[in-house]
């Protein structure tokens, strides 16, 4: 008898990650939903209204480059890297390649 959750020995190293990776996105989603309120004062304390981490935050839309984002808000290359290091540190963004590229992408 199978346990769920446990692996089969047919399974391959990237069917039991692809499991975990729904598990994980399905425990975030109810995890936002819970927290939406307290998400929300936290996002509107680390980015203030007309801010240019506000107009950064926005455009981590997940496909976007630093240089993308600096030449959408008109900034310097490295304001704009200074400013995702800061959004990463503070939980609101992530980085990672796609495609042969580093994108930014809103965590929350």
């Amino acid at each position: 008898m199978e346990q769920k959750g446990l692996p089969t020995p047919e399974e391959t190293e990237k069917d039991v990650l692809r499991k975990i990776l729904g598990t994980l996105t399905e425990i975030r989603a109810i995890l936002a939903l819970t927290n939406e309120d307290k998400l929300a004062q936290a996002k509107s304390r680390l980015l203030p209204q007309n801010s240019l981490k506000l107009q950064v935050y926005k455009l981590c839309d997940g496909s976007r480059r630093t240089q993308d984002i600096a030449t959408a808000t008109q900034k310097p290359d490295s304001t704009i890297r200074g400013t995702l290091s800061d959004l990463r540190l503070e939980g609101l963004v992530r980085s990672y390649e796609r495609e042969g590229k580093q994108v930014h992408e809103q965590i929350f």
